[in-house]
């Protein structure tokens, strides 16, 4: 962990091209699922398949005859078919002592005749190396003497190499133990042999299925999980999405912890002079909060790097209030410190005359409250007298609670109607006493006629999200979380 975060330390020294801005993520795959992804890739691709329906005595065109581990055979009483030569054994096998060799050899030896599984499991050795255990479970028969099942383990060891910024997928070892046999008898077909051949299989099948597995399934189950591995830390967008020019995810560092890979995700958006908000240089983030229960992968966005992309992703656009609107009328009414005299000619002549918009050049913000995120807008309204002689202005802050949608692989932020509140700093001079009514009017105003105008803006603003082989964020909720905001994809 410490060479992990302490890599954060030189994020702020990296250089950007101009227009463009990098913000650090963090994209989380859990454990279980890549336990998960493991387990169905091999038995989508029916790894086991290789070792059923021939002979243990033979390990495919590269085997070594089962028989040749037995202690009373010696090299070359069998032949490469790996069908024992009879000829050669002579007197050895007519002797009384051995009749359940001579039985076994001439009935033809020993047959896988299914494969189940594999079960996976995975175990996190360290920050850069895990463990992948599948239990295969074989069925077995000894014609004419007996059907069993026999359990037995198949390990690989992956190690993760970080070079640069980039991370290699390489292979420790892939082996089966020997020892540690689990057998189960299905069918006794001739029971006087059963223990005798027991004891003579489980020696044979120790010396031999470790080699005769790591053979037949190794290479394959390898190939497979590097392949898988190599889709996990490669993460894209969505072609339909955006250009590359414009948006850009880079993992820079990759870290296996307790319950997690952890990658170090650099995003580059666009950026022009003067959008990204102003924050302390180099300020580091705080550590990451756990995955969530039940999630199987996550993208983590510290608060002020979240901010920071959306001042980028903002562009402002200036809002034209319908005078005909009835708090609009009221708005006027009251800023233009003034009564309107009633009547339908004076109050047209007025509405003509004068113009009333809202300005939100500034992007809008999330804070969390607790595990509750709020948005907050800064904007104004400005009241134009007649040919723009004269203007009032009221600035404000609209605090919501912030929504957040994932669909189509776009991240976007909404503003919760309901739930808006605003606060204006400073009140115009000359209303005295109006303070209430005021801030009452420019709420109902912001809340009928600015807001959906304002979703409607955020939501053509979104950001395209990374595409994972075996994961979309599409349907994924955000759960905030202390100084963070995780992007959370549920279990299916």
């Amino acid at each position: 962990m410490l060479l992990f975060w302490g890599s954060l330390l030189c994020w702020g020294l990296l250089p950007q091209a101009q227009g463009q801005a990098r913000h650090l993520l963090f994209l989380r795959v859990s454990k279980d699922q890549l336990e998960t992804d493991i387990s169905d890739l091999f038995s989508e691709q029916r790894i086991l398949d290789r070792v059923t329906r021939i002979p243990v005595t033979e390990a495919a065109d590269e085997g070594v005859p089962i028989l040749d581990h037995l202690p009373f055979v010696r090299e070359g009483l069998s032949r490469k078919s790996s069908r024992l030569d009879l000829s050669l054994l002579g007197d050895l096998l007519s002797g009384k002592s051995l009749p359940l060799l001579e039985e076994l050899f001439q009935a033809g030896g020993l047959i896988i005749e299914d494969a189940k599984g594999p079960e996976v499991t995975l175990q996190i050795l360290s920050d850069s190396l895990f463990q992948v255990t599948l239990q295969t479970k074989l069925y077995l028969s000894l014609q004419r003497i007996l059907r069993f099942s026999v359990i037995k383990n198949i390990r690989i060891g992956v190690r993760l190499e970080q070079t640069g910024n980039k991370t290699r997928v390489a292979f420790d070892d892939c082996h089966t133990p020997p020892g540690n046999l689990s057998i189960e008898v299905l069918e006794k077909m001739n029971p006087f042999l059963v223990n005798e051949a027991l004891k003579v299989m489980t020696g044979v099948l120790d010396k031999t299925l470790p080699f005769f597995l790591q053979k037949m399934v190794c290479p394959l189950a390898t190939t497979l999980l590097n392949s898988l591995l190599e889709d996990v830390l490669h993460i894209t967008l969505a072609p339909t999405i955006s250009g590359p020019e414009d948006f850009q995810y880079h993992v820079t560092t990759t870290e296996l912890t307790e319950e997690a890979i952890l990658m170090q995700v650099q995003l580059v958006t666009r950026c022009g002079p003067g959008q990204r908000a102003p924050r302390p240089d180099h300020l580091a983030p705080q550590p990451l909060p756990k995955l969530a229960q039940g999630s199987m992968a996550d993208l983590a966005f510290w608060l002020e790097a979240y901010n920071d992309i959306l001042s980028c992703l903002y562009t402002s656009k200036e809002l034209l209030v319908d005078l005909q609107d009835s708090t609009a009328a009221a708005l006027i009414q009251l800023l233009s410190l003034r009564e309107l005299e009633p009547g339908p000619e004076t109050s047209g002549q007025s509405r003509g005359s004068v113009g009333l918009t809202v300005s939100t050049p500034d992007p809008p913000t999330v804070r969390l409250d607790g595990h509750t995120a709020m948005a907050l807008q800064p904007g104004s309204l400005v009241l134009r007298g007649p040919s723009n002689t004269s203007s009032v202005s009221v600035s404000w802050k609209l605090l919501s609670k912030a929504m957040f949608s994932s669909k189509n692989q776009e991240l976007k932020l909404q503003f919760t109607t309901n739930s808006s509140t605003v606060a204006l700093d400073p009140y115009p001079a000359g209303l005295a006493g109006q303070e209430e009514r005021l801030e009452a009017l420019v709420l109902e105003l912001l809340k009928r006629t600015f807001l959906p105008h304002h979703n409607e803006l955020l939501r053509e603003q979104g950001l395209p999200l990374p595409s994972i082989k075996g994961i979309s964020f599409d349907q994924a909720r955000m759960e905030p979380s202390e100084d963070y905001m995780l992007l959370t994809v549920p279990e299916e």
